[in-house]
């Protein structure tokens, strides 16, 4: 085996150390499908209640809140994943690329490394990393949430037509 083939193979601490941070980008992916979960739970449960209590003005506000409570905490974790999974890349580029004083001071380092996207660089994108801060429109969020906030409210108006029906005929906006 060459020097340079000796080189570029991970050792135990590096193993253990992509290991972690796999665990920790695990974590974060599970915590991100856990808040869709508990998000359809909350909601469901406020819509029937709803169903049950025909007197419950202003519900809407109170299944709107946990959407965007839980709307929040996704980005929260695919935030911190993509963090993450930017720690991992950098780390990985560096080893490849014989930046022995870099990999060595990184070695262990747990902090997500976010990258906002006017910061990103071309030499960022050149190893791989991406922008972390632009989580709240993505494929995996705002599909999700928006369908369940329009959802909403066209349940609500179908739920409440005859309320809404009448205060429109009082207020005189409908003859």
């Amino acid at each position: 085996m060459a020097e340079n083939d000796r080189d570029n193979i991970l050792n135990d601490d590096d193993r253990q150390y992509i290991e972690m941070l796999q665990g920790n980008i695990e974590r974060m992916a599970s915590n991100s499908a856990n808040c869709k979960t508990w998000m359809l739970t909350i909601v469901s449960a406020l819509m029937a209640l709803q169903c049950s209590i025909s007197d419950l003005n202003g519900w809407i506000f109170l299944v709107v809140l946990p959407i965007l409570l839980f709307w929040y905490l996704d980005v929260y974790y695919l935030h911190l994943e993509r963090g993450m999974r930017n720690r991992q890349t950098a780390f990985m580029y560096m080893f490849k690329n014989g930046l022995l004083e870099d990999y060595k001071n990184n070695l262990f380092i747990f902090e997500p490394y976010m990258i906002k996207k006017e910061n990103l660089t071309e030499d960022h994108k050149s190893q791989g990393l991406v922008a972390t801060n632009d989580r709240w429109f993505t494929s995996s969020v705002f599909p999700f949430y928006g369908i369940t906030l329009v959802a909403v409210a066209v349940i609500s108006v179908m739920l409440n037509w005859s309320m809404i029906s009448e205060w429109f005929c009082n207020c005189g906006c409908i003859e």
